[in-house]
């Protein structure tokens, strides 16, 4: 790894782990904290807690510098615990400290795993931190010290005499129970680092409870009884001290010696290879890593490439009249990948509620910077989606609620002179709508002036027809355009032009879209639709010509025959629509609209569908499968702007080898409202050719 050595390099993963649980604990609490100006005494003993936890745990991987500034920190709130219980009035200077901490300590995180990673100096918080405890109280009054211990000595609980568990009832070794710190949290994980540390001594390692890998089972258990570890080895003394000094560890005591002679080692051994095996420390290593996020995209991958080359075989069984082992052991082996696309999907969810954190703090630092006043209200169900979305998402929506305050929410003067509120109020909504994830960020701010907008468009050139032909919901739209902006001055949020353009390109990435809704004076809403997965999708193929096409099964209502619905189509300028139900809808007939070899048949269908923010009707020819599919984002020599143009948003492999277009149902009927169907539109049909059947 570069700078951890190799026993700390093979307990990274669960530092980094649990450290970044532990940061988010403190950005909670001082979010909260900060709001009230006031820490209860919950809330110092929370940030003890955490800064004590840090500190062993850095230590413990040899980072110092992280270790001493948590030290400083500790010693800090220490004084606080110990002297006043809680702060009534808190200075700003002190939320200031602890977020600089946080950011610092988060930074060092995501810079670990890097190969050239060396620790960063400390020395500035680690000032700040003294000069703030210099100014709270020079020292802790005489005898704190001793009043602590006496108070930890008090709350020692006494342990009952405990018996060796079944378990590991009358095997050879030695048996020893370990009790950890109160309130160090996570007993499972720690017991399992401690069996990773004396495994090179031991010949045999097992404990009770099993299983400590597994986050959660087995911690209250831990923490009321202890963990039980049975051993054999021939450093005895060195494995119990190491036990003993292990880290949190309260107490280590021996509830059986009974070393085996050599020959009943060597027996042993031999008769316990299959069993400890399945329980040794390396192999619970191996069992606990593998659900690592990076192991988790490969298998990820893997399944998805099983599931295309099962495509592959049953277009060769259909071929051949195999249909006995098409329908027989090709069914169960697809039946076996579906399930492990699924399981491997499920382990992949994290709760939405994830991103919160991190955007109470971007608005906490922009309203500050800029000397205005928001809240975020939540309306969030519990809900979960796919790792890489959730992660994709939280830095979209960053760009947002950075662009609501430093564009949106007026100055609290400002607000008050409008007749609102001095606070502005900024409403995260979350919701699943039929496979996929729809997020909203509304601000009650000053809105989108749309003249100011057109006059920096004519500055920039990005009218591509006549102005007035562009309606309200084109002119919002600018805004992500490439390097736009209507801040005249650089600041460190806005006038770069660099910011919702951003925004749309990560969403474009993962198939999602971003839409726009403003009303001068009453503020913008952003709504972000991605799908709840990026693996595989539900998806209906189609035949247009010699070119395969598809689409989301989610925007397929209705599919009618051709002929018979000839009489509801009416032409307006230039372009077809199709009366459906009570609503003219443009039909967009394939053929003409990418400009395909072929005419329409009879026999065609139109299919009615509906995005989020449109609906309409397109021809084809026929259809072709419904399936899940993998659907693979179209590679960067296409362009940032080619699906935008072409209204193809990536593409997938069909059986025969073939490529299938996959399409974007609201940017093709975007396309169809806008662009002259009679003009140039040659080089989206170079685009399709690696489609051809």
């Amino acid at each position: 790894m570069g700078y951890f050595d190799a026993d700390a390099e093979d307990m990274l993963e669960v530092y980094l782990l649990e450290t970044r649980q532990l940061t988010g604990q403190l950005s909670a609490v001082l979010l909260e904290a900060e709001k009230k100006n006031a820490f209860a005494e919950e809330d110092i003993h929370s940030i003890f807690r955490i800064m004590h936890t840090i500190k062993s745990s850095s230590a413990m991987m040899g980072l110092q510098e992280l270790s001493s500034m948590a030290h400083k920190l500790e010693d800090l709130f220490g004084y606080y615990r110990e002297t006043y219980g809680k702060i009534e009035k808190a200075e700003p200077e002190l939320f200031d400290l602890l977020f600089a901490a946080s950011d610092h300590i988060e930074a060092e995180l995501g810079r670990m795993s890097q190969e050239e990673y060396q620790p960063s100096g400390t020395a500035e918080i680690e000032e700040r931190t003294d000069a703030y405890l210099n100014k709270a109280g020079e020292e802790e009054p005489d005898g704190a010290e001793e009043e602590e211990k006496t108070e930890e000595t008090e709350k020692m609980p006494i342990r009952p005499p405990a018996a060796v568990p079944e378990a590991l009832a009358g095997k050879k070794g030695t048996v020893v129970r370990i009790f950890f710190e109160n309130g160090c949290k996570m007993e499972n994980i720690r017991a399992f680092m401690l069996v990773r540390q004396i495994g090179n001594l031991c010949t045999c390692v097992e404990t009770w409870p099993g299983d400590l890998d597994k986050s959660g089972e087995g911690s209250g258990f831990i923490s009321e009884n202890g963990v039980f570890i049975r051993f054999e080895s021939e450093h005895r003394d060195e494995v119990l001290e190491s036990l003993k000094k292990g880290l949190f560890v309260a107490e280590c005591s021996i509830l059986q010696d009974d070393q085996p002679s050599a020959a009943e080692e060597s027996a042993q051994q031999e008769k316990q290879k299959p069993e400890d095996k399945g329980n040794s420390g390396e192999n619970r290593e191996a069992e606990f890593f593998n659900v690592r996020s990076d192991r988790l995209d490969r298998l990820q991958n893997l399944s998805g490439e099983l599931m295309l080359h099962m495509l592959t075989l049953d277009t060769e069984l259909e071929k051949h009249g195999l249909e006995d082992i098409k329908e027989g052991t090709a069914h169960q082996i697809n039946r076996l990948i579906s399930e492990m696309e699924r399981t491997v999907m499920e382990m992949r969810l994290v709760p939405i509620n994830k991103i919160v954190p991190k955007l109470r703090r971007i608005l906490r630092d922009i309203c500050r910077d800029q000397g205005k006043e928001a809240e975020l209200i939540l309306h969030c169900e519990d809900l979960e989606a796919d790792k890489s979305v959730v992660e994709y998402v939280s830095e979209a929506l960053m760009h947002i609620i950075r662009n609501a305050v430093d564009h949106g929410i007026e100055s609290p003067q400002e607000r008050e002179e409008a007749g609102k509120s001095r606070k502005g109020r900024i409403t995260f909504t979350a919701e699943n709508t039929v496979g996929e994830l729809r997020l909203s960020l509304s601000d009650d701010g000053k809105g989108i002036d749309e003249l100011k907008i057109r006059e920096r468009a004519r500055e920039k050139g990005l009218f591509t027809r006549p102005e007035e032909e562009y309606n309200s919901q084109e002119i919002q739209e600018l805004i992500f355009s490439p390097g736009f902006t209507t801040n005249e001055q650089v600041t460190e949020y806005s006038g770069r032009g660099v910011g919702l353009d951003v925004v749309k390109n990560i969403l474009e990435g993962v198939g999602g879209n971003l839409y726009i809704h403003t009303e001068f004076g009453r503020g913008t809403t952003f709504t972000i639709v991605v799908p709840l997965s990026l693996a595989t999708m539900e998806c209906i193929r189609f035949k247009v010509g010699s070119y395969r096409f598809s689409m989301p099964a989610r925007h397929v209502f209705q599919f009618m025959d051709w002929e018979s619905s000839r009489e509801k189509r009416e032409t307006i300028n230039g372009r077809d629509y199709i009366l459906y139900e009570d609503r003219m809808l443009p039909l967009i007939d394939l053929h003409r609209f990418y400009h395909l070899d072929g005419e329409t048949p009879e026999d065609a269908i139109v299919i009615y569908m509906k995005g989020n923010e449109k609906e309409g009707c397109i021809l084809v020819d026929s259809m072709y499968e419904q399936k899940r599919i993998v659907v693979k984002p179209l590679p960067p020599l296409f362009g940032l702007d080619f699906r935008k143009k072409t209204g193809i948003s990536g593409c997938s492999i069909m059986g025969n080898g073939k490529i299938c277009a996959a399409l974007d149902t609201e940017t093709v009927i975007n396309r169809y409202e806008r662009e002259d169907i009679n003009g140039s539109l040659y080089w989206q049909r170079a685009s399709l050719h690696s489609g051809k059947k």
